[in-house]
């Protein structure tokens, strides 16, 4: 009755206390979390507009430039000339000094020309590596690597602007490319770039806490992003589905598609900027989007509003009158557990304390008044009886148990475990082993001429080199590694999640340890001098107890039969040592 009084009580009261303040803290919460909301978006979409035109003015300022110098040079009358007639020695050399003296004005000091006629591709770069050379290669409409060349001449795009590596040249960059025409013949490309990284270090990475800028084209495809592993190189010569795309960043379909509208809305320029509420790895972020028709790409600027506008900034005053009515509510519960609840609470903890055998820690007697307190001191006294009496019992059973432990699994002499003891062992290690995938060492060890020591130096002498190899064993293996005096002189060392890297490194170990050990002497004085022939194996997963101490002990035997005082690890298939 007391523990169904305690657990009905208890719970029905903190209900109560949190049903109260739920009904008054959540339409609090909701009405100030949405008033903060609706400020956030407010403040961020203006901010994102001003953000987006920002970055559209100092992205446009030095592509402008080299869009303009680039568009003078396709429709100069020397190098639409030498387009028609490509294999004229005079206009070849016209064409040449007149693309490098666009070169010098270049901000990159480098320009390209392709010619759709011959296919030459010229090309020199800011050191004039190229001069005397600028034909580097010529253009095959077969290979992939020339695509962009002839997709481009296909679309009669006037103007693209893509970031692309020639594989001949060895250098990526975000390259210029306009048309050479002759009235409405395209006769050739023509064009300069600008170095990828120094482009992104200077004009798209502004370092700005919680913005983040890049540029895609009308797919949605990646052109510019502070990570070039997301660009999507070589975009004119790729199908979509195969186009790095906003999606590496949004982490839902629907912001794609919301992204994809912004962009659609603004090719009709009515609007300058559009904005999309996305999520970019867990994290809510405004989307700004603006067109930029001069080189036919759009802006998108993802700002982190946790970063900018963190909502936290808004909870002060609303945890302030949280933790007043909570305060409120806390001490009318506490009111009313101390009188009714908590004295039958603790009695109940106490019940349970008591049945799991544990001695009761609780100040009992102190709690309730009249009856209640009788009832508390009446079952301390209880307790305490029922625990003297059952720790009495429990010494005892340790005891005993203790005694036929050490009787049946502990060798009295090294205190090690015996053969039995290790057996158990074996076994359930080698089931854990099974399970887990680990593998199973075991080391055989044998005390070389050890009749010879008892012979010699008495019975004695012999014990103590059974007690001084065991002590070496012990400090050489790892805390849950197990050791066993097998019989006699052999010993049986059990190595769990082990490798054969470990197991021969801990065998030749305690095989050098033993053989240079002084710690044995005679009753003369005499050092007695001490070796061991060892044997090794790592269990595989067809193992049984059986067939590792078999093949432990055959690892063994050719220890001894080879010159003894050595470790040897088995092997499969090893033939016996000859006769």
């Amino acid at each position: 009755m007391l523990q169904l009084a305690a657990m009905n009580l208890r719970p029905r009261f903190l209900l109560t206390t949190a049903l109260f303040f739920v009904i008054v803290a959540v339409p609090s919460w909701l009405a100030v979390r949405s008033m903060a909301e609706s400020i956030v978006e407010k403040w961020a979409v203006r901010y994102a507009e001003k953000q987006v035109l920002y970055d559209k003015s100092r992205t446009l300022q030095p592509i402008l430039r080299e869009v303009a110098l680039t568009r003078q040079l396709a429709n100069s009358s020397v190098i639409r000339q030498w387009a028609q007639q490509p294999s004229n020695p005079t206009l070849t050399q016209n064409a040449i000094n007149e693309l490098e003296s666009y070169r010098q004005n270049f901000h990159d000091k480098s320009y390209f020309a392709g010619l759709l006629k011959s296919g030459a591709y010229f090309h020199n770069n800011a050191s004039n590596e190229y001069a005397g050379k600028e034909l580097r290669y010529v253009l095959n409409p077969n290979a992939a690597k020339d695509a962009w060349f002839f997709d481009l001449i296909r679309q009669k795009r006037e103007l693209h602007i893509n970031v692309n590596p020639d594989l001949d040249l060895g250098i990526t960059k975000l390259w210029i490319d306009v048309l050479i025409r002759d009235g409405d013949e395209i006769l050739g490309m023509t064009g300069t770039g600008l170095d990828l990284t120094n482009f992104i270090n200077t004009v798209v990475e502004e370092n700005l806490p919680g913005v983040t800028s890049l540029f895609v084209d009308h797919a949605g495809a990646i052109q510019i992003h502070r990570n070039q592993k997301l660009i999507d190189f070589g975009t004119v010569s790729k199908a979509t589905s195969q186009k790095k795309t906003l999606r590496l960043l949004l982490d839902r379909d629907e912001d794609l598609t919301a992204v994809l509208a912004a962009m659609k809305s603004l090719e009709s320029q009515e609007e300058t900027v559009a904005t999309a509420f996305v999520e970019v790895d867990g994290k809510r972020h405004l989307a700004g989007v603006t067109y930029l028709p001069e080189i036919d790409w759009y802006e998108v600027t993802l700002l982190d509003l946790d970063v900018l506008l963190p909502l936290s900034e808004f909870t002060g005053l609303v945890l302030l009158y949280a933790l007043t009515l909570l305060g409120l509510l806390a001490l009318f519960n506490i009111a009313l557990s101390r009188d009714v609840v908590m004295p039958l609470a603790r009695l109940n903890q106490a019940m349970a304390q008591v049945e799991t055998g544990s001695s009761t820690q609780i100040a009992l007697d102190t709690l309730g008044t009249g009856e209640v307190n009788q009832l508390m001191q009446r079952f301390v006294r209880m307790s305490q009886a029922v625990m003297e009496s059952r720790r009495d019992l429990e010494a005892k059973v340790q005891e005993r148990t203790a005694a036929l432990e050490r009787l049946t699994k502990i060798d009295p002499m090294t205190e090690l475990l015996n053969r039995r003891g290790m057996l158990e062992r074996l076994e359930s290690e080698l089931q854990r082993t099974m399970r887990e995938a680990n593998h199973l060492g075991i080391l055989w060890l044998d005390l070389d001429e050890f009749k010879d020591i008892n012979d010699h130096f008495g019975h004695a002498t012999g014990d103590q080199a059974i007690k001084t190899i065991a002590s070496l064993i012990r400090q050489a293996v790892r805390p849950y590694d197990a050791v066993s005096r097998w019989g006699g002189d052999e010993f049986l060392v059990m190595l769990p999640n082990a490798t054969q890297l470990y197991l021969d490194a801990l065998g030749e170990r305690l095989r050098a340890d033993i053989a240079n050990c002084r710690k044995l002497t005679a009753d003369s004085g005499e050092v007695i001098a001490m070796s061991v022939s060892i044997g090794g194996y790592l269990q595989t997963s067809d193992d049984t107890i059986d067939t590792m101490l078999e093949r432990g002990d055959q690892a063994l035997f050719r220890a001894k039969a080879l010159q003894r005082n050595i470790y040897v690890a088995y092997e499969a298939k090893t033939p016996g040592p000859a006769q």
